[in-house]
């Protein structure tokens, strides 16, 4: 944790300022390496509060949730206040800060440093230019550690994952068969046993089920991920156990969606439904149901089932409610969830249908701006629906005008109906009288 500037590990004792109007800021960092940690870590959440709020015993702080990811429960820090009887330190030291020091006047971990802070503005307003600034400040920090130094694989590790993010954000910005090298030669320097390795293995295997996904699905590709996954003996009931085996699951899903085989993607889906599934919070929920979504996808094209259209919709739906707005994944999702409808308006000819897909094209377009390989796409889509809906308006205001204008010549008919039988009745009334 962070106070203010000051690192402070957890236990600690955490000195306050003197005034009760001072503002206290505190910060979680993570590092996602064991052995050893690189800078600060990743900025996870950050509260802000005034001595004043702190002094009645105990302060509870909760953290805001933040769209680093899946919905998360939201963290708190437990403060009990107690009685210091100095006031030279603003900050107590930590239990053992001699690797911090040693570690704060190296350059790269400040460009580190500033790299994870770039990361913290890109998450909350998603400007690219966070994005760029951190791809920037951790490769100067790459550049600048000693190719023999233990943080030396941290960051390439940090440099692959600001990459990876680019290039699912912006496919074009970013080469993917280099920053699967910067994982590989990571795993390379964390050897067998390094607590390390198997959560580096898995980034690598990530990278490379993308480019697999992206790149013609090229079966070399496909073996080496099974090679990578039946190297490391993953814990059961473990977070790094089901990132394996959904990688496993999304890459057979891949082949199978490739091969076409009815019976196989029958067999696919029992197995991906059959699976439990975890709860919303759960990182990995959104993934597994996107596994089934394409999975449904390519049946309904084979088979028309208007059943399988039907859970398509239910599923992409729940998907998207789980991603935050801005994540890479909702793309695919918006892009399949959009088909779903098209066809449902094509079937039924409901308008609603219609006016969804559209909507989904909007928001696609935030995320595949021009430059985007997927840009091209979600234009013509955007342009070609707006097109049908409005010929479909138009019919329907022909269709009212019509009948406006047939239910005005009725009236008029009537009318004149009625003052032609007025007219006739008089005459005949009138010629009574006279002949009388």
């Amino acid at each position: 944790m962070r106070l203010n500037d000051s690192a402070i590990e957890w236990g600690d004792v955490i000195l306050l300022p003197s005034k009760p109007s001072d503002k206290v800021r505190f910060t979680v960092n993570a590092s996602f390496e064991l052995e050893p940690t690189l800078g600060n870590g990743e900025a996870l959440y950050s509260s802000e509060t005034c001595v004043e709020e702190l002094v009645g015993g105990t302060y509870l702080i909760t953290f805001p949730p933040r769209e680093l990811g899946i919905a998360a429960p939201h963290p708190s820090l437990l403060i009990t206040l107690g009685r210091w009887y100095s006031n030279t330190l603003a900050v107590a030291p930590s239990s053992d800060d001699s690797n911090l020091d040693s570690e704060g006047s190296s350059l790269f971990v400040r460009e580190t440093n500033l790299g994870q802070e770039a990361l913290v503005r890109y998450y909350s307003d998603y400007q690219r230019e966070d994005l760029e600034n951190a791809v920037q400040y951790f490769e100067c920090a790459r550049r600048n550690c000693p190719l023999t130094h233990p943080c030396y694989a941290a960051t390439l590790v940090n440099l692959a994952n600001a990459k990876l993010m680019s290039y699912r954000i912006h496919p074009r910005s970013t080469n993917l068969d280099e920053l699967i090298r910067l994982y590989q030669e990571a795993l390379n320097l964390r050897r067998p046993r390094h607590p390390d390795r198997p959560v580096t293995l898995l980034q690598l295997a990530r990278a490379l089920l993308l480019r697999y996904e992206q790149q013609e699905c090229t079966e070399s590709v496909a073996d080496e991920i099974e090679k990578l996954m039946a190297e490391e003996v993953f814990s059961e009931d473990t977070h790094e156990r089901r990132a394996a085996d959904l990688v496993l699951d999304t890459l057979k899903r891949c082949r199978v969606v490739n091969s076409g085989s009815l019976v196989k993607l029958n067999e696919l889906l029992r197995k991906l439904e059959g699976n439990a599934m975890p709860p919303d919070g759960y990182f990995d929920k959104p993934q597994r149901l996107i596994n089934i979504s394409t999975t449904l996808w390519k049946r309904y094209e084979k088979l028309g089932n208007l059943g399988d259209l039907d859970r398509l919709l239910v599923t992409n739906e729940e998907a998207l409610r789980l991603l935050p707005r801005r994540h890479p994944d909702r793309l695919p999702c918006l892009r399949t969830l959009s088909a779903v409808l098209w066809r449902l308006f094509e079937i039924h000819g409901d308008l609603d249908y219609l006016r969804q897909s559209i909507l989904l094209s909007d928001e696609a377009l935030q995320f595949a701006l021009e430059g985007h390989p997927e840009h091209r796409y979600w234009v013509i889509n955007s342009t070609s629906h707006l097109a049908e809906m409005s010929e479909r308006l138009g019919d329907i205001a022909f269709e009212a005008s019509e009948y406006d204008e047939s239910m005005a010549q009725y009236s008029q008919a009537i009318e004149s109906l009625s003052s032609l039988v007025t007219h006739k009745s008089r005459g005949c009334l009138l010629g009574v009288t006279l002949e009388s």
